[in-house]
Order: C-alpha cells, then structure tokens, then sequence
C-alpha cells in the first residue's frame, strides 16, 4: 500500500500554516479529535511556550503545530508504535521544525530505551505545556487513559502548567470534573475547541467497540454517558440506548469532538 498524506490547510491550524502528513500503512492518520486538538493549539498558541511534552503523538501532528509556535522552544512526544516515530521524526523534517520536536518510543511516559529514559527525567519540574489525545482505555470506563496522562504529567510539570487534553462529549461533565479528584494538584479551567454535533461513526470498530463498553459500564452501576438523538431533537441518549438504536436503525448517535483545558496547581 502507498504512504497516504494529509495535508492540514491555515484554517485547520488556526493560523500556524500548512502541515503535510505522510501516514504510511500501519500509522495514525489524522482522527476528528486530532483536528479539534488541533484547532485548540492554534487558537490558544498564547497559552503555550517554552518546554512541551506530547503523549501518545502518533505521526507527529499537534507536536509540529506547537512547534510553529515561536515561544515555544522544545516540544517532545511519547508515542509506543515504532513506526509511528519514524513517521513523525520524518514529518517534522517535511515541515521544517526538526530543530524543536524529537520523538520518543515510550509507553505512556515510559521510554523504551535507557537514553531515551534518562533525557525524559531530565525534563522533571521543566514542561509549560502538555498535549494528549488519547485513545478510550480498552478497560474500566474508557477514561482510564485521561486520567493517566494528567497523574503522570505531575512529574514533568512546573506550577501553572497547562494541558491541553481531548475529551469528547458523550464522557459527560461529571467525569470531566471528576478528574480534579482523580489528579490532585490539577484544575480544570475551561473548553478550548468544540465540533458541533457530529455522528460517533459506529462504522468504525473501534468507535462501537467503545460504545460497546461505555454500556457494559452502565450495566455495572456505573456513570451515565451522552449522546444525542441522530433524528430527535433534544433528545439524548445513554450509551444503552444508543447501542440499541444503532442495532435497531443503523444510525450512529452524536457526539462532539472537544478539547478541555487543565492547569497544574500543586498545594
């Protein structure tokens, strides 16, 4: 199979210019919620500066979009597939910011090599920012992967750190609040970026195979998650719900693609 390209126009990076993806078979594509992860870096490029850190970076986009940012000095992503390393090193190449991003095969903020390790340990106490999109945890409530990026991100950032983390909609406020006391030392400070109502394409494996679990989770006595009526208006559904009329219609429910902000605030 060919290497497919992406390439992100002026108006998808918020004003930080052209960014061209080369995602070759076997690497992350640009998702939805990379996009409005996106969106959110370049809209509030202010609030970024200095030392960054980017979990789970895939090919590399939202760390070259910080990169483009002139305060901005460093920004360094975790990522655990190899081949998505070697494809983001490449596209920072391609987009001209080799100089200030490097990529690391770590898993969460784990490197996998004893160099790779010790250059994350250097940055303790050091990082302004931090950027996360990550994928639902295959377990638990699917948020288990939210809260390991801020829980983890304690060790790396300076007081006032921010980070800048995806968070789509149907989750619900009260997780999204919730992480305060899941990630002491951190507050939440507002919404960023947010799509409109756009569907939970259950076409995809992976977005029903997390539709799936959210209702497992339901099942169990578990929090509640939203989604909107595809044909009602003002009407939203659980994930059981939603599960059944998908089964029953074929139509995926609503959902929004958002980026929260975060600030580190230790006591």
């Amino acid at each position: 199979m060919d290497t497919a390209i992406t390439i992100l126009d002026r108006e998808a990076t918020a004003g930080l210019g052209e960014i061209l993806l080369h995602h070759p078979p076997g690497t992350f594509a640009p998702t939805p919620a990379s996009l409005i992860s996106l969106r959110a870096i370049g809209t509030h490029s202010q609030r970024l500066r200095g030392i960054g850190i980017d979990w789970g970076s895939g090919t590399g986009c939202l760390s070259i979009a910080a990169a483009r940012i002139p305060a901005v000095d460093t920004v360094l992503g975790l990522e655990i597939g190899p081949e998505n390393v070697r494809a983001g090193s490449e596209n920072a190449v391609r987009n001209g910011v080799a100089e200030k991003v490097a990529f690391l095969v770590s898993d969460s903020y784990e490197p996998i090599s004893p160099r790779d390790r010790d250059r994350l340990a250097g940055l303790h106490g050091k990082v302004s920012f931090l950027l996360a999109n990550p994928p639902a945890s295959g377990s638990g409530d699917g948020f288990e992967f939210r809260r390991r990026v801020l829980n983890g991100a304690r060790d790396f950032l300076s007081p006032g750190g921010v980070v800048f983390l995806s968070i789509s909609s149907q989750y619900g406020e009260q997780r999204i609040l919730q992480l305060e006391r899941d990630a002491p030392g951190f507050v939440y400070r507002s919404l960023l970026a947010s799509t409109d109502w756009v569907p939970f394409d259950l076409a995809r494996p992976d977005l029903l195979e997390c539709l799936r679990l959210y209702a497992v989770v339901e099942e169990m006595g578990g929090q509640v998650y939203a989604f909107k009526c595809p044909s009602a208006v003002n009407v939203l559904l659980d994930a059981r719900g939603a599960l059944r009329r998908f089964e029953a219609t074929g139509e995926s429910p609503l959902s929004r693609w958002q980026t929260h902000l975060f600030q580190y605030q230790p006591r």
